[in-house]
């Protein structure tokens, strides 16, 4: 019975081996051996959420970037960003700025008027409050003694030889809507022109007319090197800090290439939109065919 029972298994163990090996060979192999399964086609919302994390990764730093320099813009009058100014090396190189003292100003009574970007200057002392680029410069007699005219294209400005502010006249007390250039006469009185030329003999309470040949007129002259020395100091070049992140915002504060990254951050930020949005919309599908038992 034994001998009749193994005999009988023989032809099933021998069917089971065969087809054992017919599935190996019909099977993919690797090149190390291993039977390779067989690939699984992914669905588009699956291939979408894998290149949604991918996207998000790689833009997170570049949109924190935006958020944070977009925040402090919207808040820059209140944090003083469009005031303060900085004056890095390294920054200013970037914007292709650098140190260069003025050549010319204006002399009268051996005092030396000059102005460089960013501020006006009295014997390389900045005047304060801030004066724009002075048109001319004289001296004369006063009440109190001799006095400083500086004219700028708004106002006359009267100082002291000290250089501590007297008085400052603007329209409609000067003649003028505009000083192109000051000077005096012959007589002593101070005079201003825009088309036409007035005098006052009175420090500017009362104008007349007067003949522009008659006026000897304030003049640039070249700065004395000493001058120049100190005056270097103030004509480091600076950059409000408003305009840094405007540019650090936009990307053209590295040129081209900054730009172009902001460009691309922006399309990304469009295929993270997108992508996103049909994600949620077939997850929702899937649940409302799983809840209708669909």
């Amino acid at each position: 019975m034994a001998a009749e029972s193994a005999s009988k298994s023989r032809p099933v163990h021998l069917a089971r081996r065969l087809v054992r090996r017919l599935r190996r060979v019909a099977a993919p192999t690797s090149a190390k051996g291993v039977v390779a399964r067989p690939k699984v086609k992914r669905s588009l919302t699956a291939v979408l959420r894998q290149w949604h994390q991918r996207i998000g990764l790689t833009a997170a730093f570049f949109v924190l970037w935006l958020g944070v320099s977009g925040t402090l813009l919207t808040r820059s009058n209140e944090l003083g960003f469009d005031t303060a100014r900085l004056r890095w090396d390294w920054l200013t190189a970037m914007y292709g700025l650098r140190a260069e003292a003025p050549r010319m100003g204006f002399e009268a009574a051996g005092h030396w008027m000059a102005a460089t970007k960013e501020n006006t200057l009295l014997d390389a002392k900045e005047v304060s409050p801030r004066l724009p680029a002075p048109v001319g410069f004289v001296s004369l007699a006063g009440p109190t003694g001799t006095q400083l005219y500086i004219g700028t294209p708004e106002s006359l400005v009267i100082t002291t030889m000290a250089g501590e502010r007297i008085d400052e006249l603007r329209p409609p007390v000067l003649p003028i809507g505009a000083v192109r250039r000051i000077g005096v006469t012959a007589a002593g009185a101070i005079v201003v022109q825009d088309f036409d030329a007035y005098e006052s003999s009175d420090g500017g309470n009362t104008w007349t007319p007067v003949l522009p040949q008659s006026v000897t007129w304030s003049e640039p002259k070249p700065l004395p090197a000493e001058q120049r020395s100190n005056i270097e100091q103030f004509a480091r070049p600076s950059i409000l800090v408003e305009q840094v992140l405007i540019d650090l915002h936009s990307g053209r504060l590295f040129g081209v290439v900054g730009a172009w990254i902001i460009t691309l951050i922006g399309v990304l930020a469009l295929m993270l939109s997108i992508s996103g949005v049909w994600t949620w919309w077939r997850i929702r599908q899937s649940r409302r065919k799983a809840a209708n038992g669909g």
